[in-house]
This record gives structure tokens, sequence and C-alpha cells, in this order.
């Protein structure tokens, strides 16, 4: 603390003091209580494995010498009594550090174990085969836009049941218009055989595919007849 002129009336006033007594001028000095903050409290740390030990074969030497000839019956209580302790207090200590240890295991292991939220399955979009059709006669680019790589659902006059030249199986839908170009030409996985060996030429399916895009036909892969 330290003595200081008051800038308005000149008489001494201490640093510390909030206000010059004299006029009341305001002390421009912050005043401070002269404390320090205290240090966080840190957490007991566990025993170590040597300290535990430690702890407990000095007692087992203490108590076994005084099993020895000569030595009182209040040596021995007090020496027994003494290891009996020092296993009490390494017991607790054990079981601390144990119990702190499976909590955050088991905290980690519900974090981990969480299962993940599963994706939402794509709708297929709903188009009638003369609309599909008529979108790609009109303006390609267009019709890629709002379906290639889009799963659609259609339904339409069979037309050819045939494999291509690398044996994929596929099957073209129409209108059921004679000379039909382009038609939606959908591609089945050889799990489909069976299915499509029982389909005639002019029968009506629904099919969902993922389209491709116009290549004399509009392309349209990954299909299964609904």
């Amino acid at each position: 603390m330290a003595i200081v002129a008051c800038p308005d009336c000149n008489k001494d006033v201490s640093d510390s003091a909030p206000a010059c007594p004299n006029c009341g001028r305001p002390n421009s000095k912050p005043v401070t209580n002269g404390s320090t903050p205290k240090p966080p409290a840190t957490d007991a740390r566990p025993v170590g494995v040597m300290l535990a030990l430690g702890i407990l074969v000095l007692p087992i030497v203490f108590a076994w010498f005084t099993l020895g000839k000569g030595r009182t019956s209040k040596a021995r209580i007090l020496a027994f009594g003494y290891l009996v302790l020092s296993i009490v207090f390494v017991s607790m200590q054990g079981g601390s550090s144990s119990r702190s240890s499976s909590t955050s295991s088991a905290s980690t292991s519900s974090s981990v174990s969480a299962p993940a939220p599963e994706p939402a399955k794509e709708q297929a979009m709903q188009v009638g085969i003369g609309q599909i059709l008529s979108d790609y006669k009109g303006n390609e680019v267009a019709a890629d836009n709002r379906y290639k790589g889009r799963l659609i659902q259609v339904t339409g006059a069979v037309g050819d049941i045939k494999k291509d030249f690398t044996n994929n199986l596929y099957v073209t839908l129409g209108t059921g218009a004679m000379y039909e170009l382009p038609s939606v030409q959908a591609f089945f996985d050889d799990s489909m055989n069976q299915q499509l060996g029982n389909l005639r030429k002019g029968q009506k399916i629904t099919v969902v595919c993922r389209v491709k895009g116009l290549m004399m036909n509009v392309l349209a892969e990954d299909c299964f007849i609904k």
C-alpha cells in the first residue's frame, strides 16, 4: 500500500482506498484484496505398484520378526494390526482405480458401439412409358437432366426378350406400337433368367430400373420386375 496525492484536492490518500476521503474523487487504481488465486485441485493419483509392494512388504517383515521368541503379545498385535491396515489401504486404492478404468471403458464402448443411422432408401420415380419415350425423342439433353442416374418405375408392353453380344439379359418395353423407336431397353442380371423366360411379347409388366441414357434405345440397368 502506498500514499499518493489526490489529483483534485492534493490531499494524501491511500492508493488502495476506493475514493478520496476529502473530496470523494474515485481512485483510478483498481482495488485488490491481495489474494492470489488458488491452484486448481487435482485428482488423487492411484498408488503405484512399487509403492503398494513397499506398503505390504514392510508390515509382513515386521510381523514375521514379532513371531520370534522374546516378543511380547502387544508387539505382535500391533504388527499384525499394521499389516491388516496396509492390506485394506492397498485394496481400496486398487478398487477405486479399477472402477475409474471400468467407467472409462464403458463410456468408450458405448460410444463406439452406437449404431450408425441407416441411409434413407431411394424412392423410384414413377413415369409413364409414353412420357419417357416422348421426352427422349423431343430433347435428349433435357431428358437426361430429368432421368439419367435416377431410379424409375415404368409399366410397358414387352417387345424383344433377348441377350446382347456379352450375354446380358434384356427386355425392350414400349407403348405397344409397331416399329417403335426408341423403346426402353431394360437390362437384368442372371438371377432373373427364369422370370424373363416366362414373358411373352405384348405382355404388360412393371419394372424398376436406373436410367443410363439414350443409345438408340433408352438404356436402363439394375432392373427387376415388380
